[in-house]
């Protein structure tokens, strides 16, 4: 368990509860078995969320990168298809997969610099969105990584759930955001394979070759303009906010031809959404979220 800083220890048991806390208990066995299965030593973690993630060293002196899953519910199963798909296309490449353990190994990134790192915001925009035309791809047929509409139904559970709003979430918002996440979801034109999490810190700069790689895909089928919306609420800016955030939209919308009234109320339903997941997961909202549900708010009050 020496692997397992404190926060991480308690986020895993936070989210996943008894099947968790098993998983801790069994870690070591489970690190172990990785060593031995594939040749390598597992050296200490990077910066942990929410998945065991290390760089380890194999018998050959290469270097791979070990992530180490709680395997409770799909999300494992539609990162590995998600990864199998893109085919190391604008992202990580797949070696190899243990589905039942939740386990993957992975190509390693050097230097690993994060796009979280560029000082520069529309140089870090520019490049985000040359990553996001690389992985936007046709929908797959018969998938199971979830849709957009899936999460129409999300929307419509919690607003149910929650008839008099919750946190600083409003009824009158949770409304209104339930409505518009179904008019938007009604006229798709066309559904992509998206990467579901695209952020600053799930992208990384690799010296071979000399481009920035995406990670971490939870796989999610929809339009491309949702996907967009995750980078948009990272790095919120502390000064200037509604400034740097516009300034962000109109690069996204000249780069990549997207539908800016789109993102702006995809903007809205789903800042909502990450402040709800914030409350049900650690009992506490994100003031980052929340000021961006709020720039949200006023952007489409002005469309």
């Amino acid at each position: 368990m020496d692997y397992i800083p404190n926060g991480f220890f308690q986020t895993i048991k936070s989210i996943h509860k008894e099947i968790g806390e098993k998983w801790l208990e069994d870690f070591n066995d489970l690190k172990s078995y990785c060593e031995e299965k594939w040749g390598l030593q597992i050296l200490q973690p990077y910066e942990l969320s929410y998945n065991f993630v290390a760089p380890a060293i194999k018998n050959d002196g290469s270097f791979v990168v070990v992530k180490l899953v709680v395997p409770n519910g799909d999300g494992f199963i539609q990162e590995v298809e998600a990864l199998t798909l893109y085919q190391g296309n604008g992202i990580v490449k797949l070696i190899d997969v243990e589905i039942e353990k939740g386990i993957m190994i992975l190509e390693h990134i050097s230097p690993g610099v994060k796009l979280y790192t560029l000082s520069n915001d529309e140089e870090a925009t520019a490049i985000m969105a040359k990553i996001m035309r690389e992985l936007w791809i046709e929908a797959p047929q018969n998938s199971r990584i979830s849709t957009i509409f899936q999460r129409e139904e999300t929307f419509k559970r919690i607003r149910q759930k929650h008839k008099a709003g919750v946190g600083p979430i409003t009824v009158k918002m949770l409304v209104e955001a339930e409505e518009i996440f179904s008019k938007l979801t009604n006229s798709i034109k066309k559904l992509y394979l998206l990467h579901g999490d695209l952020h600053h810190h799930n992208v990384l700069y690799s010296n071979n070759p000399n481009k920035w790689v995406a990670i971490d895909p939870k796989g999610f089928i929809g339009e491309r303009e949702y996907d967009v919306i995750q980078f948009l609420l990272n790095k919120v800016p502390t000064v200037k906010m509604s400034e740097i955030i516009g300034r962000r939209i109109d690069i996204l919308v000249d780069h990549l031809e997207l539908n800016r009234q789109r993102i702006i109320l995809w903007g809205f339903c789903h800042s909502i959404l990450s402040l709800y997941w914030d409350l049900e997961d650690f009992g506490e909202t994100s003031d980052d979220t929340w000021k961006m549900v709020q720039l949200f708010e006023h952007l489409k009050e002005k469309i």
